[in-house]
């Protein structure tokens, strides 16, 4: 009877021992919440292509390195009246477009909607020749004109078009009333660890206006905070989050010489490729790592016992060896 208790005890252990051996191996390498282990997100946005985005807000982003998506109706005139700064210099300034359909007219019928988003699409591409097609495009459906398709209806052209659609318009002067509503919006977002966002249509004119105090001082808000705030586009937000939710890491082996991750990847690499950040707890008396993904060798300072660094968003083994002195 005391031996089969012994044995018992002793089986109990053992698996409780790989048990927290397991656990200790799941917190030894994680895919990080979001981009470069920040800790919230934010999104600003710009509808109808105002001509003040160009003379104004474009500007102001471009001098804090920030990035912008702009939902262009090249059909229209804002659009025509800056026509060559939309297809020819913004696009190098490190700013994005989004699809708010090429003349702003809305969904009267299903194949008048088909054609203006199709249209708006060739215009993007037209923009930035030098992107991969079929690749994903933002979507921001125009406000204030009729909407007559279906759910899905809808849903089915975002998929034809390989468009996401972004978060619900939300911004000044609608939802945000006051400087202090617009600049709560970054607070909220890193109170709780998600996404935040800002939509503008006019910066300091046009129409539906927001201040220039009140967008300088959102985006000087959001410097202040970039070690914490990932300041991006809907189509990067949306392929992280994706990506991530998709993906699994474990490790398969650990030891003095090297460590080996399995990713696990569920979602499509030709649309899906914004690479993901990963974590890695390494051994104490490691300084610097190499890491190898496929045909991929990169390097990684270690930093209190860890490393941080970028992985493509594929199938694969992860391998992670000291730095060679």
């Amino acid at each position: 009877m005391k031996k089969a208790i012994i044995v018992a005890l002793a089986a109990v252990a053992l698996m409780s021992g790989a048990q927290e051996k397991k656990e200790a191996n799941m917190s030894d390498a994680e895919i990080l919440k979001w981009k470069d282990g920040k800790k919230a997100v934010f999104m600003l946005e710009f509808d109808d292509s105002c001509v003040t985005h160009v003379t104004n807000a474009i500007p102001e982003l471009k001098k804090r390195g920030m990035v912008g998506t702009f939902y262009i109706n090249a059909g229209n005139g804002p659009f025509k009246n800056k026509q060559n700064d939309w297809e020819k210099e913004i696009p190098k300034m490190g700013m994005e477009y989004g699809n708010h359909t090429f003349t702003h007219k809305g969904a009267p019928t299903l194949e008048e909607v088909d054609k203006d988003i199709a249209l708006a699409n060739d215009e993007i591409n037209k923009c930035f020749p030098d992107r991969k097609t079929p690749r994903l495009i933002s979507f921001g459906q125009p406000g204030g004109v009729p909407w007559k398709i279906t759910k899905e209806e809808f849903e089915k052209l975002l998929a034809k078009y390989n468009l996401v659609n972004r978060p619900s318009f939300f911004g000044y002067p609608f939802h945000a009333k006051t400087k202090e509503d617009v600049l709560k919006l970054v607070d909220n977002a890193i109170a709780k660890g998600e996404m935040g966002h800002h939509d503008f249509h006019g910066v300091g004119g046009d129409w539906l206006v927001t201040p220039m105090d009140i967008f300088t001082a959102l985006l000087d808000k959001l410097e202040a905070n970039k070690d914490l705030v990932w300041v991006t586009d809907p189509v990067s937000y949306h392929k992280y989050l994706t990506e991530r939710k998709g993906a699994e890491l474990k490790v398969v082996q650990k030891d003095a010489a090297q460590i080996k991750l399995q990713l696990t990847c569920k979602t499509d690499a030709a649309l899906y490729d914004l690479p993901l950040t990963l974590h890695t707890k390494v051994p104490a008396d490691w300084k610097e790592c190499s890491v190898e993904q496929g045909k991929s060798k990169t390097s990684a300072k270690v930093e209190a016992g860890a490393i941080r660094y970028s992985a493509e968003p594929v199938s694969g083994e992860i391998v992670i060896k000291p730095a060679k002195k």
